[in-house]
């Protein structure tokens, strides 16, 4: 029986296990990424729809 081929074999998928999960960690943080900045982006477009720059209010009763 040949135990070092199928240890061999073993650490390969678990190797190659590995590497798929870190790529998929990468994807997932360039998506968490990329989802935060256009939040930002509309959290500064509300903010400056807020600010009330160059509107009149009637205060009138």
């Amino acid at each position: 029986m040949n135990i070092n081929g199928a240890t061999q074999a073993a650490l390969q998928a678990v190797q190659s296990a590995d590497a798929t999960d870190g790529m998929r960690a990468q994807l997932q943080v360039a998506l968490l990424k990329k989802s935060l900045q256009s939040q930002e982006a509309q959290a500064a477009e509300m903010l400056k729809m807020l600010s009330g720059k160059g509107q009149q209010i009637d205060l009138r009763v």
